[in-house]
C-alpha cells in the first residue's frame, strides 16, 4: 500500500481513536470476553501480506498433531456472506469460498480435521466452535485488532520486508495502530526474515516497544502441485521451464521470487489487488498468455487455487495446466516455538 500524504489528517483521528480504543479496553471500560477454552490469536500491526495465513496453518498442524480439536475463527474477509458460516466441520467443507473467505477455505483444504468458523462477531463465533463442536483450542485469525475476544497468546506478525515503524496510519498508510500496541504482543515473529542481510535493527527497533520474545520465520517453497487434482510434481523438474504466472495476494512480488528461485522462467506475469475474484475474461487473457508464450505452466498461489475452484477458475483448471507453490513456513528458534504452543493446549 503506497503511503497518501493528502490523508494525513484522517491518519492522525484514526490513530487516537485507536489509543483511546485501547486505553478503554486495558481499563476495563470495554471488556474482553472468554470462551471456555484457550485462544491463541495471529495478527499483525499492519494492512496485507505479512504471512498470517502459513503461521495460522502452522499452528493447526501442530494442535491436530497433538490430537488436539481445534478450531480456527476468522472474519472471512472478501466473503459473500455474513453472520456465522461453518466453512469446515472438522470432516467436510460445508461452505464455498465465496461464502467463507479465500483463507478460511485454504486452511479447511490443507487441514481436513479442523474446524473453521467465519463470523463477522469473533466471540459468537469462537463460543459457537466450543458450544457446536466441542472446540479445545481456539485459533483466532487475523485477531490482533480484535480485542474483544480474549486470548492467552497473541501473535504478532512483522513483515521483514515491510516494518512498521515507517508507516504512516490508515487511510494514509498501511499502519493499523499506534506502535505502542505491540506491548500486547506475547510473543513478535519477523516473517520472511531472510529477506534481510542483519536482522539485528529491526529486532531492535521492535524491543523499543515490547519485551516479548521475537523469533525468525522463514518461507520456503513445499511443493508444485496440480491445481486440478493436488498432485505434486518434483520441485527440480520445473527448473528451466517456461511459465505464465498470477496471483491476487498483497505481495505478489514474493511469489514472483519465489518462483524465480526454483529457476522458472516467467513468461507472464499477471498481479491483481489482494483477495480479487476472477472474472472469466481475465482468466481467459492468463489462457491466451500461455499459448502465445509457447509455456508449460500456468502457476498461482494456493490461496488464488482456493478461490479458482469455484466459479470462472474452475474452468480454466479443468482445462490448462495449471498448477500452484505450495509454501512452508518455518521457526528458526524451534523449541521456543513448540513451548510456547505446549504452554496454552
Amino acid at each position: 500500500m503506497k503511503p497518501i500524504p493528502a490523508l494525513a489528517p484522517l491518519g492522525w483521528l484514526y490513530e487516537s481513536g485507536m489509543r483511546l480504543r485501547n486505553i478503554f479496553f486495558d481499563r476495563g471500560v470495554f471488556r474482553s470476553v472468554a470462551v471456555k477454552v484457550p485462544v491463541i490469536s495471529v495478527g499483525n500491526m499492519t494492512a496485507g501480506g505479512t504471512g498470517k495465513t502459513p503461521i495460522t496453518d502452522l499452528i493447526v498442524r501442530q494442535l491436530l498433531e497433538k490430537g488436539k480439536r481445534v478450531a480456527v475463527v476468522s472474519r472471512g474477509y472478501g466473503r459473500k456472506s455474513s453472520g456465522t458460516i461453518v466453512v469446515s466441520n472438522g470432516k467436510q467443507i460445508t461452505a464455498t469460498a465465496e461464502q467463507s473467505g479465500d483463507e478460511p477455505m485454504l486452511l479447511a483444504r490443507r487441514n481436513p480435521a479442523v474446524i473453521v468458523i467465519v463470523d463477522e462477531r469473533r466471540v459468537r463465533g469462537g463460543a459457537f466452535a466450543v458450544e457446536e463442536f466441542g472446540a479445545e483450542v481456539i485459533v483466532l485469525d487475523d485477531g490482533f485488532q480484535h480485542r474483544a475476544l480474549r486470548r492467552d497468546v497473541d501473535i504478532v506478525l512483522v513483515d521483514a520486508a515491510h516494518p512498521p515503524f515507517d508507516m504512516a496510519v490508515l487511510p494514509a498508510g498501511a499502519r493499523r495502530e499506534p506502535l505502542n500496541a505491540l506491548r500486547r504482543a506475547s510473543a513478535v515473529i519477523v516473517t520472511k526474515a531472510d529477506a534481510l542481510p542483519d536482522t539485528v535493527p529491526l529486532v531492535r527497533a521492535i524491543r523499543r516497544y515490547t519485551a516479548a520474545p521475537v523469533l525468525m520465520s522463514t518461507y520456503r517453497p513445499l511443493a508444485f502441485r496440480r491445481a486440478k487434482t493436488g498432485f505434486s510434481i518434483n520441485m527440480q523438474s520445473v527448473t528451466g521451464k517456461s511459465a505464465v504466472a498470477f496471483c491476487g495476494i498483497a505481495r505478489p512480488e514474493s511469489f514472483r521470487a519465489a518462483l524465480e528461485s526454483l529457476g522458472v522462467r516467467i513468461d507472464a506475469f499477471f498481479a491483481f489487488d489482494d483477495h480479487h475474484v476472477y472474472a472469466a475474461a481475465e482468466l481467459q487473457i492468463v489462457a491466451e498468455a500461455l499459448t502465445k508464450n509457447n509455456a508449460s505452466y500456468i502457476v498461482t498461489t494456493e490461496k488464488d487455487v482456493a478461490r479458482c475452484l469455484e466459479g470462472a477458475g474452475r474452468e480454466l483448471i479443468e482445462k490448462e495446466p495449471v498448477f500452484f507453490l505450495e509454501m512452508q513456513v518455518s521457526i528458526d528458534q524451534h523449541e521456543a516455538w513448540e513451548s510456547m504452543i505446549q504452554q496454552v493446549a
